[in-house]
């Protein structure tokens, strides 16, 4: 029985990432059965890791990227691990004659779960499933009640990589309208004439979710590793 482990990812968020001229790449494209986008996937052999985190690093300072996460965990071969972050959302559903109005919640998370399988040449293969879910619009339930719509996208793929290797997930986009209004007071809210003395400007923001996984296999056995 195998009962080598692996520590299947590492999470992080941002721009793309450049400049490793050193480094063998493979870039696939692969189809994805959500309609959400496609998936650019590229494999690099960074060793220990330390340029993607270096770059990282100048991406934030640069105000270009942001790290989202950098959670590490262990499992065993072929079994799942997963991780999850996001927020919990209250809402008020409508109540009756006979009982009160309550208070519920639905979840807007980032989700990624994965499933290592070690092969007999040291590689690892990952089945690998995203879930990104942001909150939409409020829908109204009547009474003056609403309750927001989770907006979700998904990617589902597997991927064979080296132990050490990184391999970096990106299509998973979100586009962020904010109108941004500026007048003077009082006369910027006059009926007809008030448009004369406010400006509104229009700002489109486009992000794009890449999901950095690091396998590693770890000799030890589990009770070792704890």
């Amino acid at each position: 029985r195998d009962t080598r482990t692996a520590t299947p990812y590492e999470l992080a968020s941002g721009q793309a990432i450049t400049g490793y001229s050193d480094a063998p790449q493979l870039n696939v494209n692969l189809p994805v059965p959500n309609p959400a986008g496609q998936v650019a996937l590229t494999l690099i052999n960074l060793g220990s890791g330390n340029l993607i985190n270096l770059e990282l690093s100048a991406l934030e300072a640069d105000s270009r990227g942001k790290v989202v996460s950098s959670p590490r965990v262990v499992t065993a071969d072929n079994q799942k691990a997963s991780i999850e972050q996001g927020t919990e959302i209250p809402y008020v559903t409508p109540g009756s004659a006979n009982s009160p109005a309550t208070v519920q919640f639905k979840k807007a998370v980032l989700r990624l779960d994965v499933t290592p399988q070690i092969t007999p040449d040291n590689r690892i293969i990952m089945t690998v499933e995203i879930r990104k879910d942001s909150v939409g619009q409020l829908v109204n339930l009547g009474g003056g009640f609403t309750v927001p719509a989770i907006d979700t996208k998904n990617v589902t793929t597997q991927i064979a990589v080296n132990n050490g290797d990184t391999a970096v997930i990106g299509g998973i986009y979100e586009e962020t309208v904010n109108n941004d209004v500026t007048k003077l007071p009082f006369l910027g809210d006059l009926p007809v004439l008030g448009y004369l003395f406010k400006t509104t400007n229009k700002n489109i923001e486009k992000t794009e979710l890449l999901i950095f996984l690091t396998p590693r296999v770890v000799k030890e056995s589990i009770t070792a590793v704890r």
